[in-house]
């Protein structure tokens, strides 16, 4: 059984499970080049059937992530294209009017105010348009009819598939899918919590996994917790939907002195009753309301309160319902399951046997798990083979990386290294230079776990430093991440629980021996890390390269960022890589094959050996 996993709901993308087994995945920004893309993602689609070699003929079953949704959100694609003024405009001009005034606005009237965002002749040509005309003569209540419709007709010109074969699934349960069926000890019970913003009618979910089968036991759409989140990210003056992880950044530098307030007006909005979160007052609106409240606080402890009432808050909701269902095992997912410090909390709590969250929790994976549903409501569950890899993108071999070195001309203007081997690249970033790492398959998720990568020292702040200043640009106050060899694990983070975390998706505490021999890639106010805990079997070259420079520095560990410019998508093809690598100051572009070196001088001194080196 081949099934085609759909989410055009923002960080839209294609799968491809065949018999269960996820081979292919492709986000729609990588292609698109538009960070967050969201709508139809025709272009990852083509790309996910290349990658897994199957024709349109051969798909059993298209799977859409979510039966209903905000179809005009998808076509003026609000998550990718809004600006921190058009979100505040918007709750000026729309969400204020209905919510707090009573006005009998639909989505219709936030369209024409927002679509201007987005080019007129490229909204025209959106798969998805002709849902505009259709939805201007009907009423609202057939909007969800409508927009499923046009989706449906989009597959069937696209792809000529059939709409017999086309499925929708709920938004939450491919949350929970996801979440459940990539957890590597799938098949013994856990409670499986989601959390977000919102989905197709709930906002936080709690079901129950055993024998096979996951049952909801509790579901509510009056939980704020994602999208109080959200509305204090622009309170803040970031982006909605992308810089929440900015304010769980800016969080530690805080203390209860300068959050104290922040922290007790939010703990006006929920509270935990036995297994379910409760409203303790209804905001109505999000921004204003709360804007108003917090008028006069710190901006970091505004942050700092909004963290840890959300720690609070998790933390007890899971506790009670372990204690109360005798589950012990955790799964967590969501676009509020992102939060690694979160995350962090609920997998220390004594309660809690073994915690799961994969990697791109939120909605970045929803086609995953809506084509696993596809296949559980085949009967084949038994056939799921989880998420043993997340190189599951595009690949590019030698011939295809020359093309593009010779199109830009690169090898005219930079020394050139034939066949560079991970001990020659672990002696470049010792000596402290920046080398951004394209190799084999692209990373499915929002992590670079090496395969796309910028790569440094991790025991000197002049890392730091030199990626900010040269390529990333980023706020002063985020950290960097470590990738660690998992023999070094035990050495180097407090992990009592022993816990496999491959994909970044929780932190850690370094431990206090070694907090000043890695300030690289530690948050400096609270001295975490959110590390990539990498086996040999996962990647072998990437592997071998942090080996090799384990023997020059001690540490099994370097600097990891993902391989793009600030605001950029990760790059995805030799071009994205080359070009990314003019516009900054990266002093090594690495492929498998081949290493491109801003200045000669660099190879001389650190390889020393003059006749490998290629310059003009």
């Amino acid at each position: 059984m081949i099934v085609l996993g759909i989410s055009d709901s923002h960080e839209s993308h294609a799968c491809i499970v065949r018999d269960g087994k996820l081979v292919a995945v492709m986000a729609e920004e990588r292609l698109s080049r538009l960070k967050a893309d969201m709508g139809y993602p025709y272009r990852s689609i083509d790309a996910v059937l290349k990658i897994a070699g199957v024709t349109p003929t051969e798909i059993d079953v298209v799977a859409f992530a979510g039966a209903q949704g905000n179809h005009f959100q998808r076509l003026f694609k609000m998550n990718a294209l809004f600006s921190v003024k058009e979100w505040i405009r918007q709750c000026r001009e729309f969400w204020k009017p209905v919510l707090m005034e009573q006005q009998p606005l639909t989505a219709w009237d936030d369209f024409v105010q927002s679509r201007h965002v987005r080019d007129a002749e490229d909204l025209r040509r959106d798969p998805y348009y002709a849902f505009v005309e259709r939805a201007e003569q009907a009423s609202p209540k057939e909007w969800s009819r409508i927009g499923n419709m046009v989706r449906m007709e989009a597959v069937e010109r696209h792809l000529g598939i059939a709409r017999e074969n086309i499925r929708f699934y709920r938004h939450e349960d491919c949350h929970k899918i996801y979440g459940y069926d990539s957890w590597p000890k799938r098949g013994e019970p856990a409670l499986v919590f989601t959390i977000e913003g919102g989905g197709d009618d709930s906002s936080a979910t709690v079901s129950i996994a055993e024998n096979g089968q996951i049952r909801e036991v509790w579901k509510s759409n009056t939980v704020q917790l994602g999208r109080l989140y959200r509305y204090v990210t622009l309170i803040l003056g970031l982006k909605p939907a992308q810089h929440e992880y900015k304010v769980m950044g800016l969080a530690p530098y805080s203390t209860e002195y300068h959050g104290k307030r922040s922290l007790e007006f939010f703990r006006t909005i929920h509270r935990v009753e036995g297994t379910e979160i409760k409203n303790i007052q209804t905001i109505p609106d999000l921004y204003f309301s709360v804007r108003d409240v917090l008028e006069s606080e710190r901006f970091d402890g505004i942050a700092w309160g909004l963290q840890t009432y959300l720690e609070e808050v998790l933390c007890e909701w899971v506790v009670n319902n372990i204690n109360h269902y005798g589950i012990y095992n955790v799964v967590f997912s969501g676009g509020v399951a992102q939060n690694i410090k979160a995350c962090q909390k609920l997998n220390e709590l004594p309660e809690v046997k073994e915690f799961w969250v994969g990697p791109i929790s939120g909605d970045g994976s929803l086609g995953v798990g809506a084509a696993w549903l596809a296949h559980r409501q085949q009967g084949t569950t038994s056939l799921i083979g989880g998420l043993p890899t997340v190189y599951l993108g595009t690949e590019w071999d030698r011939e295809a990386i020359d093309e593009a070195l010779e199109r830009h001309r690169l090898c005219d203007q930079h020394a050139r290294v034939d066949q560079p081997t991970s001990e020659q690249v672990a002696a470049w970033i010792d000596q402290g230079y920046v080398v951004a790492r394209f190799s084999g398959r692209m990373e499915f998720g929002q992590r670079a776990l090496g395969n796309r990568s910028i790569l440094a020292d991790p025991r000197t702040h002049k890392s730091v430093e030199c990626i900010n200043q040269k390529i990333k640009f980023r706020d002063f106050w985020m950290p960097f991440t470590p990738s660690m060899l998992y023999e070094e694990v035990e050495r180097l983070l407090e992990n009592p629980k022993n816990v496999y975390s491959p994909f970044m998706c929780m932190a850690f505490d370094l431990k206090t021996e070694f907090v000043d021999a890695l300030p690289a890639v530690i948050h400096p106010a609270d001295k975490t890390v959110r590390p990539q805990m990498l086996k040999r079997e996962d990647n072998p070259g990437y592997y071998d390269l942090i080996a090799a420079f384990k023997k020059l520095s001690g540490f099994g560990v370097v600097l990891n960022t993902s391989f793009n410019l600030h605001g950029d998508a990760i790059v995805e093809s030799p071009d994205d890589a080359i070009q990314t690598f003019l516009k900054s100051d990266i002093d090594i572009l690495l492929f498998d094959h081949v290493a491109l070196v801003r200045d000669t001088v660099i190879v001389n001194r650190v390889l020393s050996i003059p006749q490998e080196i290629t310059a003009v």
